[in-house]
């Protein structure tokens, strides 16, 4: 009986330094990841991912052009897309949500109150799945979009020059692409946003 116990004791003490020792590695990971004390807020990193600086949300296609007006006469850039009963104008789109902290300052020292939204864009292409040739031309849309969004040079597929479904979003990739201006691009990036909301919801 004496042996039994030893080896049950010998059982839950191995038991207990294995736990420790998975216990350090995990915590020593996550550690890396995110250094305590660093100031910097965690950034929500899954590959699809786009944050969108929204000015406002209304009810009418109406009142969104008039919106949309007023954001230029001072000198800003805005897109509208349609969702359910309404018309969202967006401001801006980026990869991070601190990505847009300057273009949300420059919105709301012009008297406006844009707020942060986030948004999962590789399932879009899901309403053409049917048709693989519209489908595989939407996901190449998409994967320029973020390329570009992560400041990365992409090239573009020769049979995405070949057929493309949508000129007007044709357009604004092969722009995305050559064009150098900061600026303009990202406005070209949220236009590429609006033609995948329009033509994939």
């Amino acid at each position: 009986m004496a042996k039994k116990r030893e080896i049950d004791i010998f059982g839950v003490l191995l038991g207990i330094v294995i736990g420790c020792i998975i216990g350090f590695f995990l915590s020593s990971r996550i550690n890396l990841d995110h250094p305590p004390g660093s100031g910097e807020d965690v950034v929500d990193t899954v590959y699809g991912n786009v944050f969108l600086l929204q000015i406002d949300k209304l009810g009418s296609a109406e009142a969104a052009i008039t919106l949309m007006q007023s954001i230029k006469n001072k000198g800003l850039h805005s897109i509208s897309t349609k969702g359910g009963d309404y018309y969202y104008v967006f401001g801006a789109i980026e990869i991070s949500e601190n990505a847009l902290n300057s273009i949300k300052t420059d919105f709301e020292e012009k008297g406006y109150f844009p707020i942060v939204r986030k948004e999962y864009i590789l399932d879009k292409p899901n309403v053409v799945l049917d048709d693989s040739v519209e489908y595989k031309f939407w996901e190449e849309c998409i994967t320029y979009l973020l390329s570009s969004l992560e400041g990365k040079a992409f090239i573009i597929n020769d049979t995405f020059h070949i057929n493309p479904i949508n000129l007007e979003i044709y357009t604004l990739i092969v722009a995305l692409q050559t064009v150098q201006n900061n600026k303009l691009k990202e406005e070209i990036r949220l236009n590429v946003y609006q033609e995948l909301i329009n033509n994939l919801s």
